[in-house]
């Protein structure tokens, strides 16, 4: 991580006139900003809501959840993976719902957001601009070839979970858990019902996300087309799943710089849009976060470092 903050640093400090251009930012642009992402915590919130109903088969009241939702983020941000053993104990503690069922819930909703948005970006580019590429290569090409990877990961591991037969107790309790989450994840996708809500709100977040980018990229006076935007949203999606540092601090900034130099914007320009996104996310959700009792949470966070039995 300090590799990558030195790196980045030294590049700014290199471009520093170029960095400026953030400071064009007027306040009608940043009310937009803040309003798109406000409308983020609303969809994906209860997307994230309806996922872990399916999962769990329980009822949870929309607004005590987007709470929880908000304030996961917030302690996710503070103290890695923090967020998600607060929400498991207190959908535990308030609503019955069990810890390897919200595991089933995180699983499915980054699956499918993921596979959702790839598919996406794959048709956006066949329709708009099939011969757009990153460097020499063909960028639905490559998406497709990660689509697919993705989709077929969880239903893979499911089958071969199956039919593994293990005689250690310890290693018998983990199986069961890794299949109950795999085997949930998978067997929602059967209802149809289901899928087309989690479908069109994935899509609706897909549409703010790329209105996102367009405003960080007009910023900077760079009038990005429609493939260019919904690859970085692929990459941003799927950066996810990677973790090299805490929140792929550094490393997220590098990739979108090196992704906007293949496509013909610049180094420069991703790095600043990747450090936007970054100070927008941190200082909306330290906010809402400390807004909701976030720095009460991380004063008693002991009681959510321990999972009850």
């Amino acid at each position: 991580m300090t590799v990558c903050i030195i790196y980045i640093a030294h590049f700014f400090y290199k471009n520093k006139n170029d960095l400026f251009k953030v400071f064009s930012l007027d306040i009608e642009t940043i009310i937009y900003i803040l309003l798109l992402q406000l409308i983020y915590y609303l969809l994906q919130g209860y997307r994230f809501k309806l996922v872990l109903e399916k999962c769990s088969n329980l009822k949870i009241p929309f607004f005590p959840w987007l709470r929880m939702f908000i304030l996961g983020r917030f302690l996710n941000m503070v103290f890695a993976q923090m967020g998600n053993i607060y929400r498991s104990v207190r959908l535990k503690q308030e609503y019955k719902v069990p810890y390897t069922r919200y595991i089933s819930g995180l699983t499915s909703i980054a699956w499918m957001d993921t596979c959702l948005n790839l598919f996406i970006a794959i048709v956006i580019i066949l329709v708009v601009n099939p011969h757009f590429s990153v460097g020499n290569l063909s960028a639905w090409k490559v998406l497709i070839v990660l689509a697919f990877s993705f989709s077929a990961a969880p239903i893979i591991a499911e089958i071969i979970f199956r039919k593994i037969n293990l005689k250690n107790k310890h290693l018998q309790w983990i199986h069961s858990k890794l299949s109950e989450v795999l085997t949930v994840s998978v067997t929602n996708l059967k209802d149809i019902k289901y899928m087309s809500k989690i479908t069109a709100l994935g899509i609706a977040v897909f549409i703010r996300t790329c209105i996102m980018f367009y405003i960080y990229f007009t910023v900077l006076k760079i009038y990005i087309n429609l493939p260019a935007i919904v690859i970085f949203y692929a990459l941003f999606k799927i950066s996810a799943f990677i973790m090299i540092t805490p929140g792929n601090l550094g490393v997220q900034e590098i990739a979108y710089g090196f992704l906007s130099e293949y496509v013909g914007i610049g180094e420069m320009e991703g790095l600043i849009v990747a450090t936007l996104i970054r100070v927008v996310a941190i200082f909306t959700t330290s906010i809402l976060g400390l807004t909701l009792g976030g720095f009460d949470l991380i004063r008693h966070r002991k009681k959510y470092t321990e999972l009850e039995e």
